[in-house]
């Protein structure tokens, strides 16, 4: 049976299964094993772990926790209620299919446009910022701007662009992922524009410092000793250092980086603050970042699917993350986020390449898959909000079970 403990309830005789960890890289110790004496649980305590699996049928328990199974369970009864609560049913006033396919496709050129300009403005950054230049703030608050008004035209087209990413850039898609994300965050908290574009930038530049970070340690795929792991965590006073002497910058798109990685209950760093020190910026900040890097794919860490990405949301939102901004993250990002493999009652399967903030059971789907034939189909467009489709999503599905990548059909 497996089971979640924290770090203060490991005990020697426990076997431990997988120490995955939201901060932590899964190569970055040895992740299997009985512990034998007080010294393994103290060296894995120096790495920063707060959260272990355990494996009661090959070791000790922990009778104080319930096993993952019913854990589980239970993120999916809230991700349900808060479907519940963001959804109306209200067939009514569902979009007629053709003219939101159209609108799609035209958003989508549009958006593809000012995502590729971003991601070359943050190139440009991060090579600057490594040959030892300054960051012209302008230019990023510019593409923060045109990135705004991008997510005021359709914020799924730009959304459903974040989820198409190569593992070898990770630090320039990270970068321009959550600078989106935190936009699209923020517009659904109804916050003015002005802020929303200041958040926007200060996502593009939350992780400038990672650019520092020796290449060896930032991309080492194996286990990152302790003095590698500090390292690590400079990166967010790296960043620091340079937007100091950054003309230009707001205070809030500076403080990004420097809360991105602060945790309610004291867990996070670099300055370990406690909750009420943690703005509610930086609060939304951590959970986007978060969310990012778990479903993307790194040297070191497969990513997983948006909907599992949710469920560990909820599990963190316990101690580490607002909860109440990781639910509203959740409504905004739909119980069904761009991105994610669905199951359809008819026995097809498709990505879901634009969300239904009014309903969020009926997204909008590029069909690709035969789940009886177990092959691909040719794509079409769906859209389950139409009054013609008679179709309903009943599963989410990990496309590595079907061997596939969704990614081609996004």
């Amino acid at each position: 049976m497996i089971k979640k403990i924290s770090i203060d309830q490991l005990k020697v005789g426990m076997y431990i299964t997988d120490m995955s960890n939201q901060w932590i890289p899964d190569g970055n110790s040895s992740r299997k094993g009985i512990i034998k004496s007080q010294v393994n649980i103290d060296k894995i305590k120096q790495l920063g772990v707060s959260t272990i699996h355990i494996d009661t049928s090959k070791g000790a328990d922990c009778v104080d926790v319930a096993p993952l199974d019913k854990k589980e369970q239970l993120q999916k009864e809230q991700l349900a209620s808060i479907q519940q609560q963001s959804g109306v049913d209200s067939p009514n006033d569902a979009v007629n299919v053709d003219g939101r396919v159209a609108d799609q496709i035209n958003d989508r050129e549009s958006a593809e446009k000012v995502h590729a300009q971003a991601k070359d403005i943050i190139g440009d950054v991060l090579d600057d910022v490594k040959s030892g230049k300054g960051i012209d703030a302008h230019v990023v608050s510019s593409m923060a701007e045109e990135l705004t008004d991008s997510l005021d035209r359709n914020s799924s087209a730009l959304a459903c662009l974040t989820r198409i990413r190569a593992k070898d850039t990770y630090l320039l898609e990270h970068s321009v992922n959550v600078g989106i994300l935190l936009g699209l965050f923020a517009r659904s908290m109804k916050v003015e524009r002005k802020t929303v574009a200041e958040l926007v930038t200060g996502g593009l530049l939350h992780d400038i410092g990672k650019i520092i970070v020796p290449d060896e340690v930032l991309n080492k795929p194996g286990k990152l000793e302790s003095e590698e792991w500090e390292e690590m965590q400079r990166h967010v006073t790296y960043g620091e250092q340079v937007l100091d002497v950054t003309e230009g910058l707001s205070d809030l798109s500076r403080s990004i980086c420097a809360l991105h990685h602060e945790r309610l209950d004291g867990s996070g760093y670099p300055r370990k603050l406690a909750a009420e020190n943690i703005s509610q910026y930086g609060r939304m900040a951590a959970v986007v970042d978060v969310y990012d890097a778990i479903t993307a794919d790194r040297v070191y860490h497969q990513g997983m699917s948006p909907n599992e990405a949710l469920k560990k949301l909820i599990e963190w939102s316990v101690f580490h993350l607002d909860k109440d901004l990781v639910y509203g993250f959740i409504r905004c990002v739909s119980i069904y986020p761009v991105g994610t493999l669905v199951a359809l009652d008819n026995g097809r399967a498709g990505v879901v390449i634009e969300i239904n903030a009014a309903e969020p059971k009926k997204p909008l789907l590029r069909v690709f898959y035969d789940m009886k034939a177990k092959c691909k189909t040719p794509p079409y467009l769906q859209d389950l909000a139409s009054r013609i489709n008679k179709n309903k999503i009943v599963a989410t599905i990990d496309a590595r079970q079907l061997q596939i990548n969704e990614m081609e059909f996004m």
